[in-house]
């Protein structure tokens, strides 16, 4: 659900210092994505070989971070010609949990990203008490956590996010930790407001489908694996697997959950600056 600023906002500027940088939303996401069409991973990684390929970009290196690692595969597959290495964060081969569930998944992700489609105003207010819900309960996970830590939880503000990235910032009920800042809450919310449930839905189907294995042991494109070694969302072993079966892949530790980009920055950015900078000097 998180469009590009929303994942990258502190990384852009410090990543920036090394190269050019572009950061473009997956179709669905941001204030194009009603007009998008449906979701599918395919689709999004032909979506960006032609948005290299329109910017001049030559070839490229292409960050994937969670389900952007599975459109980073795919397109390093589908268009070897625009890709000069792909850095996986977060990420995997496969995401189902129950794979003997995946035929359902999908019909079921067909047919909610229609209705969501047909009726748009519903869908919108949902979405926004989904986002609520979400808030709420882990605000109160956070608070929770911080009781049983005696309340001694460092955050920092996301200016120092962006910024400073020695310090370490926390994501609060998926929103980036602002320091209070009404007007950051505010934006970081319409961010995730402003997408279209339709493509959400048809994601997670498409993720619950996933499944590269198979073909990840041919693919001869110069790999980074980034392993969040503290990730609840796509666990270690998940990653490591992935990892395990790319010829030739590096592999990196980053002592972060699944939130690393915008809660770990002073962790997560330099090694991803890093991965790059080796991908980038492969002949």
């Amino acid at each position: 659900m998180a469009t590009a600023a929303l994942n990258w906002y502190g990384s852009l500027e410090f990543l920036g210092h090394s190269f050019r940088v572009v950061a473009p939303d997956l179709r669905g996401h941001g204030r194009e994505g009603r007009r998008a069409p449906p979701f599918s991973v395919e689709g999004c990684a032909d979506d960006l070989a032609g948005l290299i390929g329109e910017l001049r970009l030559g070839r490229a290196i292409v960050v994937g971070y969670s389900m952007g690692g599975a459109i980073a595969q795919v397109l390093a597959k589908r268009h070897r010609d625009v890709v000069k290495g792909i850095v996986l964060c977060a990420t995997a081969a496969s995401f189902a949990r129950r794979v003997k569930l995946r035929p359902a998944v999908r019909v079921a992700g067909k047919l909610g990203g229609t209705a969501a489609r047909k009726w748009p105003q519903s869908a919108d207010q949902f979405l926004r008490w989904r986002i609520a819900r979400h808030d709420k309960k882990v605000q109160l996970q956070r608070q929770r956590a911080d009781v049983l830590n005696g309340g001694l939880v460092a955050r920092s503000t996301i200016a120092g996010a962006a910024v400073g990235v020695d310090e370490p910032a926390t994501s609060y009920g998926g929103i980036f930790s602002t320091g209070g800042d009404p007007y950051v809450m505010d934006w970081a919310l319409a961010e995730r407001t402003m997408s279209d449930l339709a493509a959400f839905i048809e994601a997670g189907a498409e993720l619950n489908a996933y499944d590269s294995s198979p073909w990840l042991p041919e693919l001869e494109v110069p790999t980074a694996v980034l392993v969040t070694t503290g990730d609840n969302v796509v666990a270690p072993w998940r990653q490591e697997a992935m990892w395990a079966l790319i010829p030739g892949a590096r592999r990196y530790a980053v002592d972060a959950g699944h939130d690393a980009a915008v809660a770990r920055p002073g962790v997560f950015l330099p090694v991803l600056r890093d991965a790059c900078r080796e991908l980038a000097q492969e002949d």
